[in-house]
């Protein structure tokens, strides 16, 4: 039986109920319906003098106000990082029935939230382009060995912010900076901070969460530093020829689980996931580094990335 045949067989039963003599709250209760769906059912055969579903004249909600409530509740409740694919997905479970993506969207927009589409590559001019392949060419002769001996530093700002889109919405909740380096033996120190940075934050950084990191893995003074500003130039634009951004992006997938609704919990997440890291991990990272440089020279065009983690 149907929703609307099961609607329909539910008003008879309180036209019949209240003809035999029975109160309003008797005929709620036996056919498991509201008071007030009890007197709308007998005000509608008052008017029309049967049970159906009145005529409509366009084309029925996907959603009906259950529904519509049960999905503002999947996007409260979902740690604010799910994306519209991934609450379609949820509410199709809930619901038991089949919803549209676009809907899902169309339902977003209208309690608030700005749909944007994730920019998944960075555009690259004719200078990123050439200065790309110069930095691949100098490079390409190196080893695995080589690259053991250096140190992959980055930073990054992470943010406590509803994100049920594609990757933004509405809203935010502040933001922590992180800082980190790894090794092919490791993930290293690092340190989130709240504050702008300038060249004595950074300073600062260096000589009490890099040196540590050095003497931690027994490098000496056999090893080089890559930054972004420091000894080991990399090409701006991109983010496949830096190992540390892999990390960021699974980080950041590794958030995305957690429910997350202050700086304090979005430090204690980041912390955790940073010492969540393991050797192998890092290792595959840095190990990956002669085949990313020889993807970049073979297609100098496109940033490409390689998935290192299962």
């Amino acid at each position: 039986m149907t929703e609307k045949h099961i609607r329909e067989y539910q008003r008879a039963q309180c036209i019949a109920l209240r003809r035999a003599g029975m109160s309003y709250r008797a005929i709620a209760e036996d056919v498991g319906v509201s008071r007030a769906s009890v007197q709308r059912s007998l005000e509608r055969y008052d008017e029309t003098g049967g049970f159906q579903d009145r005529s409509r004249s366009g084309r029925p909600k996907k959603l009906n106000d259950r529904n519509i409530r049960m999905l503002k509740h999947l996007v409260q409740d979902d740690a604010n990082r799910s994306s519209s694919r991934e609450l379609m997905l949820k509410l199709n479970e809930s619901l038991g029935k089949s919803v549209y993506r676009r809907t899902v969207i169309n339902y977003l927009q209208k309690f608030g939230y700005e749909y944007k589409v994730k920019i998944e590559k960075p555009y690259l001019s004719k200078q990123h382009r050439n200065a790309r392949l110069q930095w691949c060419l100098e490079h390409s002769n190196w080893t695995v060995d080589d690259w053991k001996k250096v140190l992959f530093s980055d930073e990054s700002t992470f943010y406590v912010v509803k994100r049920c889109m594609a990757v933004a919405a509405t809203g935010g909740g502040g933001r922590a900076g992180f800082w980190g380096v790894i090794t092919w033996k490791g993930a290293g120190s690092f340190r989130i901070y709240t504050e702008n940075t300038n060249s004595e934050v950074y300073c600062n950084i260096l000589d009490n969460y890099l040196v540590p990191t050095v003497q931690m893995y027994g490098f000496e003074n056999d090893f080089m530093l890559q930054h972004d500003n420091a000894v080991l130039q990399w090409p701006a634009k991109s983010p496949d020829l830096n190992p540390v951004e892999q990390l960021w992006s699974f980080i950041d997938n590794k958030l995305k689980s957690r429910r997350m609704s202050s700086i304090k919990e979005l430090i204690d997440g980041l912390s955790a996931e940073w010492l969540n890291i393991t050797p192998e991990l890092c290792e595959k990272i840095v190990f990956s580094m002669p085949q990313r440089i020889q993807n970049c020279i073979k297609f100098p065009i496109f940033v490409r990335g390689i998935q290192v983690w299962a």
